[in-house]
């Protein structure tokens, strides 16, 4: 199978997503560790596949609405990750739900540290919304790509309110 890339520039800094025939594959922050391995592994050629995912993945960002986005079909990850991210993309715009709470949702209650891992491990940034699970006191926890992209992320999905919490408003 071919597989294709292409670099998105957004506020956030860019973004390597890749794709093929069949879907989306990856969304990751170019820093990512991960890019250099999945470039050597799948060879992808320049410039998407489904040239839709580029411009629906920067609108994402903005916190604008979105089209259709092609299938995503998971490469890499576990039964528990791959549910994990199925649910994370249930999740609407705007909200957020503890690990704790999405562990309870995928019938998992007692492995939240695996949940809160499989989180981590999300390969679709922004479009699988992994910014939206934060710790039960209602703190922002981690963030693969830091909390600064965690904070922006939700607080664009809500508006960019100036008094958004996650700006330290109400």
């Amino acid at each position: 199978m071919q597989y294709h890339f292409d670099i998105a520039k957004t506020d956030f800094g860019k973004f390597f997503i890749l794709d093929s025939r069949k879907g989306l594959h990856f969304i990751l922050k170019n820093t990512d560790k991960r890019v250099p391995v999945l470039k050597s592994i799948y060879k992808p050629q320049k410039k998407l596949f489904h040239g839709r995912i580029l411009e629906n993945f920067i609108n994402a960002t903005l916190g604008k609405s979105t089209s259709l986005m092609p299938k995503i079909v998971f490469l890499v990850g576990t039964n528990l990750q791959k549910k994990v991210w199925a649910y994370l993309r249930k999740i609407p715009k705007g909200k957020k739900i503890s690990y704790s709470e999405l562990a309870i949702k995928i019938y998992k209650k007692n492995a939240v540290r695996a949940i809160a891992s499989a989180v981590g491990k999300n390969p679709v940034a922004v479009i699988i919304p992994c910014h939206r699970i934060v710790c039960k006191d209602g703190s922002l926890g981690g963030y693969a790509w830091g909390l600064k992209m965690k904070s922006g992320l939700l607080d664009v999905e809500v508006g960019g309110m100036a008094d958004s919490t996650y700006r330290g408003g109400k």
